[in-house]
């Protein structure tokens, strides 16, 4: 022990002071404070601080602290902190190292992961090639297309009515109707345009128009032509079937009677 520590620890043991009780009143840590009695400078946390712990310290036991002090700085030269030691100089440019270490290691995962889809995709492009080549003369069945669903057939006629069944629809504007089914007036008044009305009788059904250029005319589901100008009064009669059909086999069995 030199001259420092050994003139701090006689004087706290001749006071009877501990180093816990000269923590408490220097406020300096009890291991920077046994650092100094041992001289071992090392374990404090620099040069200034040494200093500032050593002076406080030697105050408080009643020493020479200028002295003390001035023993201290020859022990432990300025020059100590201002020169950096290669220790120093290798923890500075640690972490400039590790910086570029671990970016270089991303961009070389980048570059790899970059490289393994431009393979795959290479690799899946010369599968769909080779599969759209045919092979002996045949074509692959991955590359055949499914059937389409089928359709189904569209009917050959429409749905036979029984009687006779008569759709008035009014195209645009208005339309005055008037309606007699198997005999009896059943309807008279006005359509307006997008409006329609539909009829059904047993044997006939008897109609005016009276605007028949702006009417559409449905006879069991067959759509009529145009069964007049606009603005002209047009009546038709429609007769169903099986009524026409048994005024034929009357008008034959009368003929045969003759």
């Amino acid at each position: 022990m030199g001259k420092i520590g050994e003139a701090l620890r006689r004087a706290r043991e001749e006071k009877g002071i501990t180093l816990r009780e000269a923590e408490e009143a220097t406020k300096i840590r009890l291991k920077y404070l046994d650092a100094l009695e041992r001289e071992e400078f090392t374990q404090l946390p620099g040069r200034v601080y040494a200093i500032g712990f050593l002076r406080n310290y030697a105050r408080y036991l009643g020493l020479d602290w200028q002295e003390l002090v001035e023993k201290l700085k020859k022990q432990w030269p300025d020059e100590e902190e201002v020169k950096p030691t290669p220790s120093s100089t290798i923890q500075e440019k640690g972490p400039k190292k590790g910086f570029f270490t671990r970016w270089l290691g991303i961009f070389l995962v980048l570059v790899m992961l970059w490289a393994l889809n431009q393979g795959y995709n290479r690799y899946r492009l010369s599968l769909e090639s080779s599969a759209s080549l045919p092979s002996g003369g045949e074509e692959p069945a991955q590359i055949v297309s499914p059937p389409p669903n089928p359709t189904p057939p569209s009917p050959s006629s429409p749905p036979k009515v029984s009687g006779v069944e008569v759709k008035i629809y009014i195209k645009e504007k208005q339309c005055w109707i008037g309606v007699k089914v198997d005999g009896k007036n059943v309807f008279s008044g006005t359509l307006k345009g997008g409006e329609s009305r539909t009829f059904h009788g047993d044997r006939e059904i008897t109609f005016t128009l009276g605007n028949a250029g702006v009417a559409e005319v449905t006879v069991n589901n067959e759509v009529l032509p145009p069964l007049g100008k606009e603005g002209e009064v047009v009546t038709r009669t429609f007769t169903a079937p099986e009524a026409t059909s048994e005024n034929t086999d009357s008008t034959k069995k009368a003929n045969s009677a003759r």
